[in-house]
C-alpha cells in the first residue's frame, strides 16, 4: 500500500478501492462455460407457452403443450405438442424422442414437471415411478435441473425457445 501512495500520490485510499470494488462485483455476473460430451446428455421440459391448433371441422381453437427435447453437444432439437402436460405425454414425448434420435443419450435433464419428478433435491430427487420404469427401461439416468437455476440447462432448451 504505502509504495502505491508513493508512486501515485493522488491515487484512491485503501477504503475508496474497496468501494469501487464492491460496485464492480455487483456489476458482474459469473457464469461458468458447460462442455457437453455428445450423445451424453438431453435437456428436456415443456416450453411455457402453448400453440393455438384449430379443429378444421368445429373451428375450436384449443391450446397445445410444447414438448422440447435438445441434445446438449450439438443443440440438435426434438419438439412435439401435446393436449397436456400429464405423465403419459410426458413419458410419450420421451420414447418419440429417442426414436426421432435413433438413440439416447446417458442422462436426461429434465426440468422438476410434476409429472416427472415429485420431489426436486439436489442429493436425492424424488423422480415419479412410471418416469423412472421408462427410463429403466431405454437405460437412461435422470438427473433433474436444480430448482430455479435455470443455468443448469442448455442454452437453447426449452425457456428461451421461441414460437
Amino acid at each position: 500500500m504505502e509504495e502505491y501512495c508513493a508512486a501515485h500520490s493522488d491515487g484512491y485510499g485503501y477504503s475508496r478501492f474497496c468501494e469501487l470494488y464492491r460496485d464492480f462485483e455487483r456489476r458482474l455476473s459469473p457464469t461458468m462455460r458447460q462442455h457437453h460430451i455428445a450423445g451424453d446428455k438431453v435437456f428436456v421440459d415443456y416450453s411455457g407457452k402453448t400453440v393455438p391448433i384449430v379443429d378444421r371441422l368445429s373451428g375450436e381453437i384449443r391450446p397445445a403443450q410444447l414438448f422440447i427435447g435438445v441434445l446438449g453437444a450439438s443443440n440438435y432439437t426434438y419438439s412435439e405438442v401435446s393436449w397436456t402436460q400429464t405423465l403419459p405425454d410426458w413419458i410419450g414425448a420421451h420414447v418419440h424422442m429417442f426414436a426421432f434420435f435413433q438413440g439416447r443419450p446417458r442422462l436426461v435433464v429434465p426440468d422438476n414437471l410434476k409429472s416427472g419428478i415429485h420431489k426436486p433435491s439436489f442429493y436425492d430427487p424424488e423422480v415419479n415411478p412410471s418416469y423412472a420404469r421408462m427410463a429403466a427401461h431405454y437405460g437412461v439416468g435422470i438427473l433433474p435441473a436444480r430448482s430455479r437455476k435455470p443455468r443448469d440447462k442448455a442454452v437453447s432448451c426449452c425457456t428461451s425457445f421461441r414460437l
